[in-house]
């Protein structure tokens, strides 16, 4: 299953607009097109128990998690504000939770496009059996840029393999260039604390 929730991420547009590879018009879910709640609004009513109650929520995607009996990978869509003015405040935010029966696990969050250099970015997500995959890019300033690519096992949530390599932003792709810095240790899985750190606070 592909949970293609993101494009290659191959722009990058400095600070104040988002990279156009990364636009909600691409992205997707197995190949099928996410619907994207207006800006500021939830498409559907914050009832689902991923949303917590929280305003502007909906669930983008709900996708069986590979071959795993009563499991499914869940795509929760929080749209900003409709008066967000700040780069950092116009993130649609993203969280991939595995929901199961043993509790809810936040896999990891990130943005359905990147605002602004240093900013949260987007993630192209693969799951395929009991593995997901992440492989994402932030640009920084600078010309400068972050892959992460990472797997997660299902349905324990730990780390399979996690790598961050610094880049530099050529023509419209992030190329690696060097190791990234030290990476983050993993979250508990809870709200506001995903497994898997992408975008670096």
């Amino acid at each position: 299953m592909i949970l293609a929730v993101a494009a290659a991420l191959p722009a990058c547009t400095k600070p104040s607009a988002p990279a156009p590879s990364v636009s909600s018009t691409s992205t997707s879910l197995r190949q099928a097109t996410v619907s994207e709640a207006p800006k500021g609004q939830s498409r559907i009513a914050p009832t689902d128990p991923l949303c917590y109650g929280r305003p502007r929520c909906s669930i983008a995607d709900r996708r069986p998690a590979g071959s795993l009996d009563a499991a499914h990978v869940v795509v929760v869509r929080l749209a900003a504000p409709a008066d967000a003015s700040a780069d950092e405040d116009r993130c649609d935010r993203r969280e991939y939770w595995l929901s199961r029966a043993a509790g809810d696990l936040l896999l990891a969050v990130d943005c359905e496009a990147q605002w602004g250099a240093e900013n949260a970015g987007s993630a192209t997500v693969t799951v395929s059996g009991t593995l997901a995959r992440f492989h994402y890019v932030e640009f920084l300033a600078n010309d400068a840029c972050e892959i992460v690519d990472a797997a997660l096992r299902l349905p324990q949530g730990g780390i399979e393999a996690h790598t961050r390599h610094w880049g530099t932003v050529v023509g419209n792709a992030c190329r690696p260039s060097r190791k990234g810095a030290p990476i983050p240790a993993p979250g508990s899985g809870m709200l506001d604390n995903p497994i898997l750190v992408l975008h670096r606070p």
